[in-house]
């Protein structure tokens, strides 16, 4: 009896902690919510990560034009004392030493000037020449500091670059590991139904579709038809990619950046940038083609028309057409 007891005894504390360490299983509710959620925070990683590679590119054009500046006035200052040194060893020879070449062997060469200049060792054509090399050493010296602290700027931005990054990815495969434990027919239904994803050709998540003929390009700007066409073209065949510009994947501000791009407009590729770009249009007087920044400025895409909005909408989708109402609120609504 107690051998027996003992057994049974056993076998529920195996059964419990086996309980206890299998994970609960998601309904197809919670990881339809729990996906949507970790790709949402993905993109909005994804474009402070844009928004970050967009500033440090600018800080290396900065940083670029700073050095050959200092490279300039460096050797110009160089050549100067090349031939001050000149012409000192030649009065040195002749065992006098010029005032103003004292001037420029002085430790402290503004007050040896000041100094000059009052005893009247110095005509004014030297005093100018003199004062002329300091002003070109002080600009490099500000020109150094400037540019030391732009590469300092620019490591604090490829710092923040990795960690967005980093959590980009990190979001991406939790929802990635959620999407591995459904079945294939839950997976297709999390994603929308399968097929180009929700707010393609094939349907949404609202069931609101509109294809790429249903938009209506006339009336509108030159440049926003341009934009429209090159963005239309890849409705339910560009997949979303985390940081890409096209042409054969994208993430939501790189679709914006390419699509205008066709018309020769040049855009940041950063959805929180793309709130200021072009000039403030009013909800009520959105048109086709307008860029529309959603979600706190972690999403852009495009306005169609209807209330709907052509986006590279998250991972896992294709560029699609969907209702601006499954979204959270409009930020900003600019024309370009």
């Amino acid at each position: 009896m107690s051998v027996l007891t003992a057994a049974a005894a056993t076998a529920v504390a195996i059964s419990a902690q086996a309980g206890a360490q299998a994970a609960p299983k998601l309904t197809l509710s919670q990881a339809t919510k729990e996906v949507a959620a970790d790709r949402q925070a993905a993109d909005a990683a994804g474009q402070k990560y844009d928004q970050a590679q967009s500033q440090e590119q600018a800080l290396q054009q900065r940083v670029a034009l700073l050095q050959n500046e200092i490279a300039r006035e460096q050797s110009t200052i160089n050549t100067e004392e090349a031939q001050l040194g000149a012409e000192a060893a030649a009065q040195y020879r002749t065992g006098a030493v010029d005032p103003s070449v004292q001037l420029m062997l002085s430790t402290d060469p503004t007050a040896y000037l000041n100094q000059a200049s009052v005893q009247g060792e110095l005509d004014s054509s030297q005093a100018a020449v003199f004062s002329g090399v300091e002003a070109q050493q002080q600009l490099l010296d500000r020109q150094k500091a400037q540019a030391t602290a732009e590469l300092a700027a620019e490591q604090a931005l490829l710092k923040q670059m990795q960690q967005n990054k980093a959590a980009a990815q990190s979001q991406l495969k939790k929802a990635q590991t959620v999407m591995a434990s459904l079945t294939p027919v839950q997976q297709a239904q999390v994603n929308g139904g399968g097929g180009g994803g929700y707010g393609s050709i094939g349907g949404d998540r609202n069931g609101s579709t509109m294809s790429p003929s249903q938009v209506d390009l006339s009336g509108i700007s030159a440049a926003a038809q341009t934009a429209m066409r090159a963005a239309l073209s890849k409705v339910g065949v560009a997949p979303y990619q985390w940081a890409g510009a096209g042409p054969d994947a994208f993430d939501c501000s790189g679709l914006v950046m390419w699509a205008y791009a066709h018309a020769g407009i040049s855009l940041p590729h950063s959805s929180y940038a793309d709130e200021s770009v072009g000039s403030y249009v009013s909800p009520s007087d959105i048109q086709v083609g307008d860029i529309v920044v959603l979600e706190d400025g972690a999403h852009v895409g495009l306005y169609a028309g209807n209330g709907m909005l052509l986006n590279a909408p998250e991972y896992g989708y294709t560029v699609s057409i969907m209702p601006i109402s499954d979204f959270g609120g409009v930020v900003a609504v600019r024309r370009i």
